[in-house]
């Protein structure tokens, strides 16, 4: 059969009713290009423990006549969300969440909104069509770049013209036959903002390669063990995902409206008070962030990383909820607790010696007394 116009503009059309940003085809064929890189990246070790990635999964997910037997097109879409703004300044210790994970989970508000189009395709051109966003055994960001919508950056997020890297995605595959957008003949040139602003340097010096293994989004969800001692003191407060390639990033820096579901309720949903935190049992745990994307860390793997976020910006005000973490229930807690009472102590302590050394006097000061501004010798 050959691509059809109007069934083509009639689901873009679809797509608009439906809230989406951006709505662009992609051809369902195998993605070659982005199997070799997957494959490259997993024989390399990239990918950490993320065990389900297996060479196998990674070549299904290249191919989207596997995902729905007989594709012909992938319709690929998006939705935005707007940067996270700037804590508040209350002395409280404050954790940073990543901006996509302030809201609504990203999962719920696509896949209503994806499988309500999967069917109205399926019913009203009698077609195949089955819908995913990242859950499923699609890559969205190579078939994204395929349909146009936007170019891989060097932080390997898709950057989205207008939008930049604040994009989610989904996808719905179909065996209509839709006239293909062409891909954009873009790239970062000779930016390298995103790399130069990796707090842990995953992202490799010439870009286009993440490691998992260093990338603080994977540290503080995916892996479920204990965060490597070396990571944790180049973590800051991050204690979900990571926003600090996205934020170094001009390409829509000027920013676009976020979609209603992933705004954030308050400020502590972005910038959540640490200390409190560790006070929350499992049910503790369901209750606040039911609904949302933090539920993928679990309370084990939040509070881990809460540990090592007031380990690295936490004050003495702190330490009472740190020290009752090292009793933990969970060893894994209460591991992470420990190191960061010892690093929160040893701060302060090196804060104390530094005022103790470091003398502020008159503009004449008396003999044998050190210049103002001048820290005393050390015997």
């Amino acid at each position: 059969m050959p691509p059809t116009a109007p069934a083509r503009d009639a689901i873009l059309a679809m797509a608009r009713d439906e809230g989406f940003a951006l709505a662009r085809i992609a051809p369902a064929a195998v993605i070659a290009p982005a199997r070799a890189r997957a494959l490259a990246a997993h024989a390399q070790g990239h990918l950490a423990d993320l065990g389900w990635m297996t060479p196998e999964w990674l070549e299904r997910a290249t191919d989207p006549g596997r995902f729905l037997e007989g594709a012909r097109s992938v319709v690929m879409l998006a939705l935005p969300y707007a940067r996270a703004g700037t804590p508040p300044a209350d002395g409280i210790t404050r954790g940073r969440v990543a901006a996509y994970a302030a809201g609504r989970d990203y999962h719920r508000t696509f896949e209503t909104r994806l499988r309500r189009l999967a069917r109205r395709i399926s019913e009203e051109f009698a077609a195949g069509a089955r819908a995913t966003v990242d859950y499923g055994p699609l890559l969205e960001r190579p078939l994204a770049a395929l349909a146009g919508m936007g170019w891989f950056g060097k932080s390997t997020m898709l950057l989205a013209p207008g939008f930049g890297p604040w994009v989610m995605l989904g996808a719905i595959a179909t065996t209509l036959d839709l006239v293909p957008d062409a891909p954009l003949a873009k790239s970062c040139g000779s930016c390298t903002r995103c790399i130069a602003a990796c707090p842990t340097g995953a992202i490799s010096a010439d870009g286009g390669v993440v490691d998992a293994r260093r990338c603080i989004s994977y540290l503080t969800i995916e892996l479920r063990g204990p965060i490597p001692l070396e990571l944790r003191p180049l973590m800051g407060n991050r204690i979900f995902g990571c926003d600090d390639c996205l934020d170094a990033c001009p390409v829509g820096a000027a920013g676009r409206a976020t979609h209603p579901d992933f705004a954030p309720p308050s400020p502590d949903a972005l910038f959540p008070p640490l200390a409190e935190l560790l006070a929350l049992d499992d049910e503790g745990f369901r209750a606040r962030f039911q609904g949302r994307a933090i539920m993928r860390a679990k309370r084990e793997g939040l509070l881990r990383n809460v540990c090592v976020a007031l380990g690295n910006t936490g004050t003495l005000a702190d330490l009472p909820a740190l020290e009752a973490a090292c009793a933990d229930p969970s060893p894994l807690v209460a591991e992470h607790a420990a190191w960061a009472v010892d690093r929160l102590r040893a701060r302060e302590k090196r804060k104390e010696e530094g005022e103790k050394g470091f003398e502020v006097r008159g503009s004449r000061p008396e003999a044998g007394q050190p210049r103002r501004g001048v820290p005393k010798a050390r015997g």
